[in-house]
């Protein structure tokens, strides 16, 4: 009768070592795979390496800022209550990773007659799309070599995995810099659970930039995610795809926040599924800036019947320019912010509130007819340039609400009733600074969605009422008040079991956390940057902490959501 209790007893003590012992390991383009990895000195150098080496549930791997590398990567799973961490040290740009391959020499081309040349080399997949000089134009995929009539059009030939381009001369003799992005994710998620990515560059692949089913409690920050998609879906030479980032299949508590994904051949982030029954809960996308995505800027169904879908939330984002960028190349439907395309699975609630929707080559949403599930669509702030651009389709049977008429659409269909019609007026789109100048509509007029900063980390609400879009606008600070302002990073959050605090320039400080009545229900009299905290004994809610050394230097919230 006694052993039950002993083996309770040995489990929770052998996690506590597991998670005492997590190891932070460290990956630059100058380091050595043979050596340990531990300290920036130490560092590994391939993402070959960081893939085959074993992690321990709770292990750290930071990729250098500034550094590129190439090719897929495999993250490992943590478990539940100790999530492992992909994320980037030093200082700079954050680390990238290319799903390409680089051809910008005159060698690496062969002329086959006329203005056709051949890569000297083959493939294990598809090339997608090609991208020169630093992503200031691409390749135009054909499907037969007849077809290559103009500069830069390319054919992958599926029998002999070679890809041959038109070009008026040798293409390394044009171009000083040309990407061949493969049809690969370039992070595989596949049956992966409790890993967070922060601070990454993901770019140059033609599948998904983060893709992969059967997900759970994946957490995607601060990421950089842009010229994705392009590959042949099922290497037959007909549909081509590609997403920022997908959660296919089976997927759960999963949450994409403060990222800017652009440049996307189909869609910026999806969550879809049309093989076995799945069920899809709680994932959330919250503070992204999205633009220039070739279908749209999100994008949701799954099937069959059987399936349950539940608790989808689209957020407090910026999506610009549906159906803009080199996703123009789409022959078939393109150019939406909000797609609900062919939903049958059973499904309770889609939340897509306090987001900006500017600018659409087709419609700002498109729902399919009959799609199963309830769509909160509010608070919103919807632009489009002409009268006669189309605001709200229903597919296939074509009923069409066009900008000019927003309130027979808001009336009729019942969606949008607090939503906000007009130009959000941006600080610079010239730029891509899509920050709210002190005009903007969007200050002021959203709603709370229990989201408690914003794409800089700054808090929600500034002014007791929540904003539009991923930024949240506040009044320039003084001096002393801003000095600050953003020398701390809360991850995950929301959360579920722990969280971390990040800051700069103090090594040791207090740590209080307290509840929504003000009580001190926690305090770390010796935190250490970065240190995990458990909260998987506190209720659901909005806590407030404070760091201190001899004066309180900052302090922030976090959300505790079971």
């Amino acid at each position: 009768m006694q052993i039950r209790p002993i083996l309770i007893i040995v489990l929770t003590l052998l996690l506590f070592t597991i998670n005492s012992n997590a190891t932070t390991y460290y990956i630059s383009t100058t380091g050595n795979d043979s050596n340990s990895g531990t300290t920036p000195a130490s560092s590994w150098k391939t993402i070959n390496k960081v893939n085959t080496f074993s992690l321990s549930v709770g292990d750290s791997v930071l990729f250098k800022r500034n550094d590129i590398w190439r090719g897929q990567l495999i993250p490992q799973s943590g478990i539940f209550g100790t999530s492992n961490y992909y994320g980037a040290y030093s200082s700079g740009d954050n680390p990238t990773i290319l799903g390409s391959l680089n051809f910008s020499n005159l060698s690496d081309w062969t002329n086959t007659g006329g203005n056709v040349w051949k890569c000297n080399a083959t493939f294990s997949t598809d090339i997608g799309n090609i991208i020169f000089n630093n992503a200031t134009s691409v390749g135009f995929k054909k499907w037969n070599l007849i077809d290559l009539q103009s500069q830069n059009d390319f054919w992958f030939n599926l029998s002999s995995n070679e890809l041959l381009i038109y070009s008026t001369s040798n293409p390394g003799n044009i171009y000083t810099e040309i990407e061949l992005a493969l049809r690969k994710d370039i992070i595989n998620q596949q049956n992966k659970n409790f890993i967070t990515f922060e601070n990454l560059s993901i770019k140059y692949g033609a599948a998904h930039g983060f893709g992969g089913g059967n997900t759970s409690n994946i957490i995607i920050n601060s990421c950089n995610i842009s010229f994705i998609g392009g590959g042949d879906l099922d290497m037959d030479g007909t549909i081509r795809y590609g997403n920022g980032v997908e959660f296919w299949g089976n997927a759960s508590n999963n949450t994409v926040s403060k990222c800017k994904i652009w440049e996307i051949y189909d869609t910026g982030v999806t969550n879809q599924n049309h093989t076995n029954t799945v069920t899809q809960h709680n994932i959330k996308y919250q503070n992204n800036l999205i633009w220039n995505c070739g279908l749209s800027s999100f994008e949701f169904w799954c099937k069959p019947e059987t399936s349950i879908t539940s608790d989808i939330y689209f957020e407090n984002n910026t999506c610009l320019f549906a159906g803009g960028g080199w996703g123009i190349q789409r022959p078939d439907y393109h150019g939406i912010h909000v797609l609900i395309s062919s939903n049958t699975s059973q499904t309770d609630t889609v939340y897509i509130k306090n987001n900006i929707f500017f600018e659409a080559q087709r419609t700002i949403y498109a729902f399919e007819d009959n799609a199963n599930g309830q769509y909160e669509l509010d608070y919103n702030v919807i632009y489009q340039p002409t009268a006669n651009d189309i605001l709200f389709a229903f597919f296939p049977s074509n009923q069409i609400y066009t900008y000019s008429n927003s309130s027979t659409y808001t009336n009729t269909v019942n969606k949008d009733v607090n939503s906000v019609f007009g130009n959000p007026n941006f600080t610079n789109l010239s730029v891509l600074d899509f920050s709210l100048l002190n005009t903007s509509i969007a200050i002021d007029a959203g709603t709370n969605t229990n989201i408690i900063d914003d794409f800089e980390y700054n808090s929600r609400p500034y002014n007791k009422i929540f904003d539009i879009g991923a930024y949240e606008y506040s009044e320039p600070l003084g001096i002393t008040d801003n000095e600050y302002s953003k020398i701390i990073i809360v991850y995950p959050n929301p959360t579920n079991q722990s969280f971390r605090v990040r800051f700069d320039d103090k090594n040791k400080c207090k740590l209080h956390l307290y509840n929504t009545n003000g009580q001190r229900i926690m305090a770390i009299e010796n935190y250490s940057n970065n240190q995990e905290i458990k909260i998987n004994n506190l209720k659901e809610g909005i806590y407030t902490f404070t760091i201190s050394d001899s004066k309180i230097i900052a302090t922030g919230k976090v959300l505790i959501q079971k």
